[in-house]
């Protein structure tokens, strides 16, 4: 686990520190095996014929903690507290009812095989997007931090033009300082980390508001899974990253300048840009 400490003394936020440091032991993904563990967790309770189980893990931009109760064992091989592995035998029981988070299992893991775990990514970037903070991680420890402008509306974004930026995790795939083009070009500020916004969440989410069809949202799914672009012009909007400012900018007149981006500094955004590479995992809060 990384160091709070460390954290505390590069000028991280509750929020981030709270995120990172979430999961002691967490969940890299459910599957369904008989009576055993769908996955990584820890034994909460014992009786006769059941077992209950505490699963943290990391979806999107929240951490979730989840609990897996098995019942009508006809014995137990686990005991209160154990730290137990994915697949981990509970017990026998051939008629055992496995439901996670209230629901049946097989209707809970559907979509959740393979966990993504960002704090063992090995560069990580966490924004708190309301604390204006942005904290870089290397092999699970923190190395540098930048404060940051955002969208200049609140709240995580809907859909395309609404000004707001969004929470979730992403995946750095383009950068470049240039030269930029265009009537925003001197808003860049010397350099531009994009994001594949938006991701299997924002889609799923925009399916359900009308705003993007079922085959659109599993486009977007796939590409986002596989670290890849995805596509930019449906109606939840994109062009999503960081970048600098035109002039030198302070927090005390306000932190919403963009139109949806994540703002660093112009003295500061090239640096950024030199220790966040393709392919780095961003979560924004």
């Amino acid at each position: 686990m990384m160091s709070l400490m460390l954290l505390a003394a590069l000028g991280s936020t509750p929020l981030i520190d709270a995120y990172v440091a979430a999961c002691a032991q967490p969940a890299l993904g459910f599957t369904l095996a008989g009576a055993s563990a769908p996955a990584e967790g820890v034994v909460r309770a014992v009786t006769p014929g059941r077992v209950e189980l505490a699963h943290c893990f990391y979806e999107n931009a929240e951490v979730r903690t989840v609990t897996t109760v098995v019942e009508g064992l006809s014995s137990v091989e686990v005991k209160e507290g154990e730290v137990l592995s994915r697949g981990r035998r509970l017990g026998r029981g051939p008629k055992a009812v496995i439901t996670i988070d209230g629901l049946p299992a097989t209707q809970f893991v559907l979509g959740r095989a393979r966990l993504l775990v960002p704090p063992r990514e090995p560069v990580l970037v966490v924004v708190d997007v309301d604390g204006h903070r942005a904290v870089r991680f290397e092999a699970g420890r923190p190395t540098r931090e930048w404060e940051v402008g955002k969208g200049q509306a609140d709240g995580p974004k809907q859909q395309r033009g609404d000004l707001r930026t969004p929470r979730g995790v992403y995946f750095v795939v383009d950068h470049t300082t240039g030269p930029f083009g265009g009537d925003s070009a001197e808003y860049f500020g010397g350099a531009w980390v994009k994001l594949n916004y938006p991701n299997a969440f924002d889609a799923e989410r925009g399916v359900d508001a009308g705003l993007i069809s079922r085959a659109q949202a599993d486009d977007i799914g796939a590409k986002w899974k596989r670290r890849e672009a995805v596509p930019q012009k449906t109606k939840l909007g994109g062009g999503i990253g960081f970048h600098g400012w035109n002039a030198p900018w302070d927090g005390d007149a306000g932190y919403g300048l963009s139109w949806g981006c994540v703002v660093l500094h112009p003295d500061e955004v090239r640096g950024f840009y030199e220790v966040v590479p393709l392919g780095t995992m961003v979560v924004l809060l």
